[in-house]
């Protein structure tokens, strides 16, 4: 009887073959990873810096109430027989407070009607704030820029 020799084949060529599947994956897992982590840090810069605008523009509202009221009271004080004057367009700022980066311009626009026989007197005052001079302005050069304005009608005989 003779001996059979058997043939294995060569280990390092087995081996090289199988592993070829890993690295495929591995890159393909690294590249989802990677969009994945990009769109998760973008969605978190805008949620920030629209949270940010948020608050900007609820500061520019108040700093737009106030001027309202600021031009309520000017209107509304009692000069003689007569309402106070309208006053002139005026700019407010708002050092020492939280609402210090804002300028609010108000205006006063006064017009007369007749009502049953009584002269009535109508102010319009209009404040608008922003967070760049001149407000409002029209070509912004801040990215964060933020203008709110308010109106308020006020009638008295």
């Amino acid at each position: 009887m003779s001996a059979m020799c058997l043939s294995l084949p060569d280990s390092r060529y087995a081996r090289g073959r199988r592993g070829g599947f890993a690295l495929p994956s591995a890159i393909f897992l690294m590249l989802i990873l990677a969009g994945l982590g990009v769109f998760i840090v973008r969605v978190n810069v805008m949620q920030t810096s629209s949270t940010a605008l948020d608050v900007l523009g609820a500061n520019a509202y108040q700093a737009a109430v106030a001027g309202t009221e600021w031009g309520a009271y000017q209107a509304l004080r009692v000069a003689g027989p007569a309402p106070a004057a309208c006053f002139e367009d005026t700019t407010i700022t708002f050092a020492g407070t939280s609402l210090a980066p804002f300028t609010t311009t108000v205006k006063c626009v006064r017009t007369s009607t007749n009502e049953l026989g009584v002269t009535v007197t109508v102010d319009q005052i209009t404040a608008t704030a922003c967070n760049q001079t001149p407000c409002p302005n029209l070509t912004p050069t801040i990215n964060n820029y933020v203008a709110r304005q308010v109106t308020v009608t006020l009638a008295q005989p």
